[in-house]
């Protein structure tokens, strides 16, 4: 599964002007860390910020002696920033994105806004299944902040062989609750997929089917707030 995360930006410049700035700020053997861009348009930049990063491995040998060995890992994330809402869509990024947000501020001179998003799953789920043309189903799904009793909140996780929306309004009677994340079904190229949703504005997707659903999730996201 792909992971992708969508984040609110306030860009204090054009699109193209960022995207020659990134380009001064490159990846290279003498770095640790950088971006490779790959596109940059108008309306959009697609890149890879790229992080070096120094490990020691202990290995022993059969009599008990050890070495210390210094070993180089790569990290690298992928994204695309828009002029338009969505403005940040990080690809299969670290689950901390905090570098990948500090170089992105330089870059901009510290005069960036980004901030995470919170959707409406109900909505999202709607709204996909329209754009697909095609009925979807919610086998699983979990909500979060159930009133129990007063003073008293509960997370309840759903699942069934049918769309569980519909048992929502007879477990919580009218009470409030947040809708956290869907397991949603569809059949995609004759076959039976399932997509991760979630109300921090993530996703995750099929490998083989991320570049045919992606644009879809994508054009679907709701234009939540902050």
């Amino acid at each position: 599964m792909n992971r992708v995360r969508w984040l609110n930006a306030q860009w204090p410049s054009s699109i193209r002007t960022i995207g020659n700035t990134l380009k001064d700020m490159p990846f290279s053997e003498e770095s640790m860390d950088g971006f490779a861009v790959e596109r940059v348009r108008d309306d959009f930049i697609e890149a890879r910020f790229i992080e070096k990063f120094i490990y020691e491995e202990v290995n022993a040998d059969p009599f008990g002696k050890e070495a210390i060995i210094e070993r180089t890992g790569y990290r690298s994330t992928d994204f695309t920033l828009f002029a338009q809402f969505p403005y940040i869509e990080v690809r299969n990024g670290q689950r901390s994105i905090k570098e990948f947000v500090n170089r992105l501020l330089q870059a901009c001179n510290f005069n960036l806004v980004v901030s995470p998003l919170t959707v409406n799953v109900h909505d999202w789920v709607a709204s996909f299944q329209n754009i697909l043309g095609q009925k979807i189903l919610v086998d699983s799904l979990q909500l979060s902040g159930v009133e129990v009793e007063e003073g008293i909140t509960g997370k309840i996780l759903l699942k069934g062989n049918r769309d569980v929306r519909e048992a929502i309004d007879n477990i919580v009677g009218g009470k409030r609750y947040v809708l956290e994340k869907v397991q949603v079904k569809l059949t995609a190229s004759s076959k039976i997929m399932s997509i991760h949703l979630a109300n921090n504005g993530t996703a995750k997707i099929p490998t083989d089917h991320t570049s045919d659903l992606l644009p879809l999730l994508r054009q679907s996201f709701p234009n939540g707030k902050s």
